[in-house]
């Protein structure tokens, strides 16, 4: 199969265009194509060359969702991040048919559904259109805005519209700069086989990629591969150089394997996994049932350059599988970890100096297989855990060597405790049961004791909140139902005044996990198909929500601000071997 990338197509249920982007928000999936591909600049005078754009959104979950408008923004002007000289001619259709499509002089291209509702489903894409858009004469990178105003139905939420914005790369290339399709012969080959590829490019420089290889092609019209074991996507990727920067163009074709060898960071068996390649030293083939399978999860961590953005593999921690979802801290320059094993009730307590992880000897104590919370207080560490009895507990740690006397706190209603420091008092948020399950948030007085300081109480949230200290100010943010985030905050200063504001452009599948770096403030939580996102906010505005990786999890890491990069760990996603 012949395709420019492995995503969807121009209209639902299509193989792949040529030249497809797709960029994945946190509730749907964005394609964009364009026709001609690679898109040339207008020459220096004369007529514009006209380029079509073609988008298609489908829903990332399973569970359909209402779009009240959608709002594509293609920049206009003479620059180099601009893509069209003018507005004059350009026009815009929707399908299905019955969306009303206005094209404003500042490039705004606005889409609205018949009887300003409409429903977009993983069965039930919209494909959108912006055709004869007359293309600048300045090479380099334009980018696309598309905001798309949505709703779940039947949200019983006072205010239940968010919006979701992502934005869309279109480079510009030289007159000069051609890639045309690339085939391979044959599509389908044996275990083990060669296959011919072949392609007509020019203007630029050419590298091939597969699997591990990476072979300059430059001034070459063809390569073979050998010995190809598995199905495999071959990518022609072309540059071209200007003063703006460095476009880049792909096309790629998939070969696929008779009898293939099969690698993948997941593999789910409904009912048995059959193979003859697990057991060398008996006749029969084994046959393993989903009944007979345990799952035990080991811990994986990330890590996030800011100045780079962009994130590390996951890799496995060295500390076998964990019974509980982990909690991490930083003290003195040393990245703390605390998490219940698998097969033991001994809490496991670790430290990174940078390098390599080293399991420290004192243990806070013995726990149950429920989450843990750790937290920085000054030069300390203050841990929370529940002890098999139920009961829960926090321990101080002044040293980062052993821990004191175990002091009993209010247990939450399922999920977990977090734990925050404001400089003097110790804070707590939790699932707590008043007159329903609520977010319960609690002080530690000068005694010892906890105080509760609820403030209004709202609808029941869902797993575990989230307390952080930001700005001077408490907040406190957890998921309810249908996955929407709430925050609420108040003055680190001013118990019982608390506030309530909903993130509409946010909707988890799990607890969203915060973390604070200077002025920035870091959330990370996973979409509806558990496609973990990283999004960033210095106090007025949030950014657009990045996807991290392709591993999906069901379960959000732990999250920490360490030297000068973002640290996540947590028992979802897949580890390399």
């Amino acid at each position: 199969m012949t395709t420019d990338s492995a995503t969807p197509a121009t209209t639902p249920g299509e193989a792949s265009p040529h030249g497809s982007v797709t960029q994945p928000g946190v509730e749907l999936l964005y394609t964009l194509s364009t026709a001609p591909f690679p898109v040339p600049v207008s020459p220096a005078s004369g007529a514009y060359r006209l380029t079509d754009l073609n988008l298609v959104l489908t829903r990332r979950a399973s569970r359909a969702i209402e779009c009240g408008g959608i709002t594509v923004s293609v920049p206009v002007g003479a620059g180099a991040t601009a893509l069209a000289a003018e507005t004059a001619g350009m026009t815009a259709s929707a399908d299905p048919p019955g969306w009303s499509a206005a094209v404003a002089a500042s490039g705004a291209v606005t889409f609205t559904p018949p009887g300003g509702l409409a429903e977009i489903g993983k069965e039930q894409g919209l494909a959108l259109s912006v055709a004869r858009v007359p293309v600048n004469r300045t090479e380099g990178r334009a980018t696309l805005s598309v905001t798309v105003r949505w709703r779940v139905p039947g949200d019983p939420s006072e205010n239940p519209w968010g919006t979701e914005t992502v934005e869309l790369p279109v480079p510009k290339f030289p007159p000069t700069f051609s890639l045309g399709e690339l085939r391979a012969d044959p599509l389908r080959i044996g275990y083990g086989g060669s296959v011919a590829l072949s392609w007509q490019a020019a203007g630029g420089s050419f590298r091939l990629r597969y699997n591990k290889a990476d072979i300059s092609v430059t001034d070459r019209a063809g390569y073979t591969a050998h010995n190809i074991t598995q199905d495999t996507l071959f990518q022609l990727h072309g540059t071209s150089s200007s003063g703006s920067g460095e476009g880049e163009a792909v096309r790629s074709v998939w070969v696929t394997v008779t009898v293939p060898d099969v690698t993948a960071p997941t593999l789910t068996a409904t009912r048995s996994v059959v193979t003859d390649r697990l057991a060398a030293h008996t006749p029969t083939v084994p046959t393993f049932t989903a009944s007979r399978l345990v799952h035990r999860p080991e811990l994986s961590m990330r890590s996030f350059d800011p100045r780079l953005r962009r994130w590390s593999e996951p890799a496995r921690l060295p500390f076998g599988p964990a019974g509980s979802p982990p909690a991490i801290a930083v003290r003195d320059g040393k990245l703390h970890l605390l998490f219940r094993p698998y097969d033991s009730e001994e809490l496991t307590w670790a430290e990174y100096q940078g390098r390599s992880w080293r399991i420290l000897p004192n243990s806070p104590g013995r726990a149950a297989p429920e989450p843990v919370a750790l937290t920085t207080a000054g030069t300390s560490l203050i841990c929370s855990y529940q002890a098999p009895t139920g009961e829960q507990f926090t321990r101080t740690s002044s040293d980062g060597a052993s821990w004191g006397t175990a002091s009993a706190m209010p247990a939450p209603h399922g999920g977990a405790v977090s734990l925050c420091w404001d400089g003097t008092a110790l804070h707590a948020a939790m699932r707590a049961t008043n007159m329903g399950v609520v977010v319960g948030h609690y002080q530690r007085d000068a005694q010892g004791e906890w105080q509760a300081d609820h403030g209004s109480y709202m609808e029941p949230p869902i797993h575990s909140p989230e307390l952080i200290l930001w700005n001077g100010n408490l907040t406190c943010y957890h998921r309810r139902l249908h996955g929407g985030v709430w925050a609420r905050s108040r003055h680190k200063d001013a118990p019982g005044t608390w506030t309530t504001q909903r993130m509409d452009d946010v909707r988890a599948s799990n607890n969203v996990r915060l973390t604070v770096a200077g002025p920035t403030l870091y959330m990370l939580f996973p979409d509806s198909e558990g496609t973990l996102h990283l999004r960033s906010s210095t106090g007025t505005t949030w950014s657009v929500a990045a996807p991290v990786d392709e591993y999906r999890t069901l379960e959000t890491p732990a999250l920490a601000w360490y030297g000068d990069r973002l640290i996540a760990i947590g028992r979802g996603g897949a580890c390399p071997p």
